[in-house]
């Protein structure tokens, strides 16, 4: 609907339309505001798929270090050994085991029950504190009388998918 109004300019007579501004959305306007709303959900999908792969590469990295701890248990039991003049290898026999970072020998392996974590000291173990993800398991052969080799290897699900990571050591 058009409106017609005069006005008086410069001591001229002006005819002046207006418009009434109560249309619906022009297309420029709707497409405009489908542009901005599938930027935010972009948005939204990116910070989304960003907080998953922290937490993928959190486990991966906290995986990493527990195989490398499992290592690094088996050589201070070794070197306990060579410290109380035991012969080498005397505190390990072929198998598959579980080991916590303070153990002074191998433990059974007992259905590999998952690592721990004290909620106050951040420490993994058998002990104490809340369940994990996370599974340790070290094995153990014989290569000759003078070498072992220690394979750690942690295992873990994300989402139902089984994730795997393995340190080998020869000693």
């Amino acid at each position: 609907q058009k409106y017609y109004c005069f006005s008086l300019r410069k001591n001229r007579f002006q005819l002046m339309f207006t418009k009434n501004n109560q249309a619906g959305f022009t297309l420029i306007e709707l497409v405009a505001s489908l542009f901005i709303l599938m930027a935010i959900l972009q948005a939204f999908i990116f910070i989304s798929s960003s907080v998953n792969s922290s937490s993928l590469l959190r486990d991966g990295l906290i995986a990493a270090n527990l195989a490398q701890e499992g290592i690094e248990t088996v050589r201070n039991i070794r070197d306990r050994d060579w410290f109380l003049g035991n012969g080498f290898g005397a505190s390990f026999s072929n198998g598959s085991w579980r080991i916590q970072w303070n153990s002074l020998a191998l433990l059974p392996l007992s259905g590999n029950p998952p690592l721990k974590k004290d909620p106050t000291t951040g420490v993994f173990s058998y002990d104490s504190g809340t369940d994990t993800v996370f599974r340790r398991t070290v094995d153990i052969s014989a290569i000759s009388s003078y070498e072992i080799r220690v394979i750690s290897t942690v295992n873990w699900d994300v989402k139902s998918i089984a994730k795997s990571i393995s340190a080998e050591a020869h000693l």
